[in-house]
């Protein structure tokens, strides 16, 4: 028995070994997949690197506001302190000792801790951590009238510099 072979036979050959256009364009070749998939991974590079600034900044802006809080802590504090004192006891750059409802309070600002704290009644606060800098500083206001007493509130202005309250974040 004689084989023949057909032209149908040789196009089932070669569309089975070499492909036809279909078959051909329905794959990737190895050179689109690397360009594919470095592409892909310099995507991904940037969108992880905003990420991390993103939760970097985050943090920061975290810790500059439970900052400012503390602050604004501190300063109310003193203020409501002072506004209700009836007399200055003492003063230095780092201490201030004034008479509130018959007691002492004291506020005392440590270099080497870089503390700021709050003594009244024998209880110690610590309003702020991490200062680096702070001095009170008392002034003289002119007297307006023969009821200026030295010592007396009403004669002496306060004025506190809390400068850069800062902490190590």
């Amino acid at each position: 028995m004689d084989c023949k072979h057909t032209n149908l036979d040789r196009v089932r050959t070669r569309s089975r070994f070499r492909g036809t256009r279909k078959s051909r364009a329905a794959g990737l070749t190895l050179v689109e997949m690397m360009v594919g998939v470095a592409l892909g991974f310099l995507l991904l590079l940037g969108v992880a690197s905003m990420y991390l600034f993103s939760l970097k900044s985050f943090t920061s802006m975290a810790n500059y506001s439970e900052l400012n809080a503390r602050n604004r802590y501190a300063s109310d504090i003193m203020t409501r302190d002072i506004r209700s004192v009836t007399g200055v006891i003492g003063a230095s750059s780092k201490h201030l000792v004034l008479r509130l409802g018959g007691a002492n309070l004291t506020y005392d600002y440590d270099d080497d801790a870089g503390t700021l704290t709050r003594s009244y009644l024998g209880q110690d606060e610590v309003l702020l951590e991490g200062v680096k800098s702070l001095s009170f500083t008392l002034y003289q206001r002119p007297a307006t009238g023969a009821l200026s007493a030295v010592g007396s509130l009403s004669a002496i202005a306060r004025e506190w510099q809390l400068g850069e309250a800062q902490r190590s974040c």
